[in-house]
């Protein structure tokens, strides 16, 4: 494979930039632009070593650097690696990125570095794809979920249930050799339950994958309530800023605005909008409009209640619209004591405007959404959760041969499937079109 290289570092200015090289040419490729202070040349140089000295073109020096060799196979790719540490300006690493590619490398297409980790066995799929998750990570929910995966725990999960199936079809093929003699584990008693064991454990695992969307990508919201109920200033509160306008004017809202909201380990991707009620204002009434619209596309609304008026009949109507996950904001308890009667969905008492700590919503959000934070692995994107059903099907469709007293040797083909799918979460006996779709969605240099 060819020599590759790329800046690992943002491109944007800053106090460092780091570029990258991999391949069987690595090292050779940075000794003809890397002159080091000590005289000490990179050929001699062991892996998981430093040195100091500068990039030069020619004679003239580029920049001081630090480079780092490590060599094959105690890598990140699993190939020689270089990386050169040096100033943080576009200028400088582009330009040693140009120097680099003048002496054979080439560039490094979008994951390929883990890409090349992946192909050289020095980590699973689902590790390869926590990467990104990694970086993508805003919370200590989603870092913790990451880690999980990239210590292989998804990866050694997916392995157990492949491996008690796989015992399965041992025996079946043992029994099919020897047809006189069934192992006990075949008995149709014993296989119904066990098989249903695991098709529950995967039912659950594919159930969580909703929450770990909302781990990785945030909670789509919708901000919502009559008009003067507080909604701007609820917004306000929630964004630690002046986000809305907030007047005693009914109908003030009426675009929508957003803003991503950080609640504990939660991530809100919260819409204001218009307040709702029944008008003939032409434009106040594309803004309700539009509210309907997110309302629909949601899946979290918070509905702000003016506790001076209390619940009117309109409140209940809007409520039975809202999704099912939702939470009532009862607002301005400072301009009154009266509590709010039974409601349909869980209740907090706030006066928005007095920026409460955003902890009391907290513990009403992990009721309805469960904890976020876990040590239980998680699946993490629809790749996953495509072949997670894709094996639930085919565990359900070897339970119901069972039941209808099928011979036990037409099982095998859906064990056999349900086993595919589950090793390919892995990244086992995958085609490179599946591969390629993994890696396309790294940021260059990673």
């Amino acid at each position: 494979m060819h020599t590759i290289a790329a800046i690992s570092t943002p491109e944007a200015p800053g106090g460092i930039a780091m570029i990258r090289i991999s391949g069987d040419q690595a090292i050779s490729v940075a000794e003809h632009i890397f002159v080091s202070y000590n005289h000490l040349t990179l050929s001699e140089m062991k892996g998981y070593t430093c040195a100091y000295g500068k990039i030069v073109d020619k004679e003239e020096r580029i920049d001081d650097v630090v480079l780092t060799v490590f060599r094959a196979p105690h890598s990140y790719t699993g190939e020689d690696t270089v990386e050169i540490t040096c100033h943080g300006g576009l200028y400088i690493s582009r330009q040693i990125l140009r120097l680099l590619y003048q002496f054979g490398a080439v560039p490094a297409e979008p994951g390929e570095f883990t890409k090349r980790a992946f192909l050289n066995e020095k980590m699973s799929l689902t590790q390869a794809e926590a990467v990104m998750d990694l970086i993508a990570a805003d919370g200590e929910a989603a870092l913790r979920q990451a880690n999980l995966a990239m210590d292989g725990m998804l990866g050694k999960q997916m392995n157990t249930y492949a491996e008690r199936l796989i015992d399965f079809m041992s025996a079946l093929s043992y029994w099919m050799d020897d047809a006189e003699e069934c192992p006990p584990e075949l008995d149709r008693n014993t296989l119904s339950t066990k098989l249903n064991e695991i098709k529950m454990q995967l039912n659950r695992l594919a159930l969580e994958y909703q929450n770990g969307r909302r781990i990785r990508e945030g909670i789509k919201t919708v901000l919502l309530g009559r008009p003067n109920a507080g909604k701007s200033s609820v917004m306000n509160w929630l964004c630690g800023t002046e986000r809305s306008i907030v007047t005693d004017i009914a109908g003030t809202t009426r675009d929508i605005v957003t803003e991503q909201v950080k609640i504990g380990e939660f991530t809100l991707l919260l819409s204001d909008t218009a307040g709702l009620r029944d008008t003939d204002h032409q434009i106040e009434s594309i803004g309700i409009q539009q509210a309907y619209r997110e309302l629909e596309a949601s899946e979290f609304a918070l509905y702000v209640i003016d506790a001076n008026i209390g619940l009117s009949d309109e409140d209940l109507e809007f409520l039975s619209k809202c999704p099912q996950h939702t939470l009532i904001l009862w607002n301005k308890t400072d301009l009154t004591e009266t509590l709010p009667p039974q409601l349909p969905y869980p209740v907090v008492l706030i006066s928005a405007i007095k920026h409460p700590p955003l902890s009391v919503l907290l513990e009403p959000m992990r009721n309805i959404f469960g904890e976020a934070v876990t040590n239980r692995p998680q699946i993490m994107n629809e790749r996953q959760r495509c072949l997670i059903e894709s094996a639930i099907l085919s565990v359900q469709e070897a339970l119901e041969l069972v039941d209808v007293g099928e011979e036990l040797d037409i099982l095998y083909t859906s064990l056999e499937s349900a086993v595919k799918s589950l090793r390919e979460i892995e990244g086992i006996d995958v085609n490179e079109n599946v591969i390629q779709g993994v890696f396309s969605k790294f940021c260059v240099g990673k």
